[in-house]
């Protein structure tokens, strides 16, 4: 759960915290459990956010209440008093996410600012209060923006002297962007613009989006994914952004380009050989996309993991 600490020695090992600022703590969290693991977790008053990349799991909420976790999904937390979760993950799944900590000396700081009324209306309209009656936690699916900044501060590599700033300021945008996100869905009249979804749709849905993550280099069409999910083309595009907050070619692209960055970090493949993997046809249209996602060229993203 976004903004606690585990107590679990392992668990904390694989966590990457930085500290860009009074107030602000990033961590990096990359875990593999080698089997089912119960972690439990305690929070000094925070507003916190999370956004989970890779991996699912469950978490146990002070007040017993539970949430499950899975890729693509974004986590807000606020609570003015101390709090503690349990997290269940389990075992050879990977959990990849980023959770951002904004401490009370933060938020006296923005108190006067514009976000601060925003805050105040999701608490009030927040039907999740983990913590006691003035706390709040909102789930809800990742924006391709939400989940390009995520992977820009996971996969982060700006010189020394400049990590701290650009860190800082990715918190504050990633925080902007998921206030936004959540007035506008709180804005949305109920039933109005998001289709009614059964929860046999539901398993169609996970089985399309299984379909595109078995075979990410394959050309997609609507139709193909639409018959290989049992579903028709109007419900598979509808039901696909109401679910996952994407449509279904915004989230190919998207796990193409994780899939690119690590096939760049973690494997000795040419460039043109990743975008042949990842289902690019041109090498200078899989570079615009890169860049735009990750703020650098591939080639750049290369040379980066040669010299740390």
């Amino acid at each position: 759960m976004s903004g606690l600490r585990p107590m679990s020695t392992q668990f904390e090992e694989t966590r990457h915290q930085i500290s860009t600022g009074p107030g602000v703590k990033i961590s990096h969290i990359d875990y593999t459990p080698q089997q089912y693991r119960s972690v439990k977790s305690e929070s000094p008053p925070c507003l916190a956010l999370c956004v989970f990349l890779e991996g699912s799991g469950e978490s146990i909420l002070a007040d017993r209440s539970r949430i499950n976790f899975a890729p693509d999904q974004a986590l807000l937390f606020a609570s003015p008093s101390s709090s503690c979760s349990e997290t269940n993950l389990p075992g050879h799944q990977r959990l990849r996410a980023i959770e951002i900590h904004f401490t009370a000396q933060t938020l006296e700081q923005i108190r006067g600012m514009q976000i601060q009324p925003m805050l105040q209306r999701l608490a009030a309209n927040a039907s999740l209060r983990p913590a006691g009656t003035d706390s709040f936690l909102y789930q809800f699916p990742a924006s391709a923006a939400i989940r390009a900044i995520a992977e820009q501060i996971f996969r982060q590599r700006t010189p020394e002297g400049v990590q701290q700033l650009f860190l800082h300021s990715k918190a504050l945008e990633l925080l902007s962007l998921m206030v936004e996100a959540l007035l506008s869905i709180l804005s949305t009249p109920q039933g109005t613009d998001k289709p009614a979804l059964q929860k046999r749709d539901h398993k169609k849905l996970d089985r399309a989006r299984e379909c595109l993550l078995a075979r990410l280099d394959h050309n997609w069409s609507l139709a193909e994914l639409a018959h290989a999910s049992n579903l028709n083309e109007r419900k598979l595009k509808e039901g696909f952004k109401a679910l996952f907050g994407n449509s279904v070619h915004a989230y190919l692209q998207e796990k193409r380009m994780q899939a690119a960055a690590h096939l760049l970090s973690c494997t000795e493949l040419s460039i043109t050989e990743v975008v042949m993997q990842t289902g690019y046809a041109n090498p200078s249209h899989f570079s615009k996309l890169f860049r735009r996602h990750f703020g650098m060229s591939p080639r750049e993203f290369t040379q980066l993991k040669t010299s740390t």
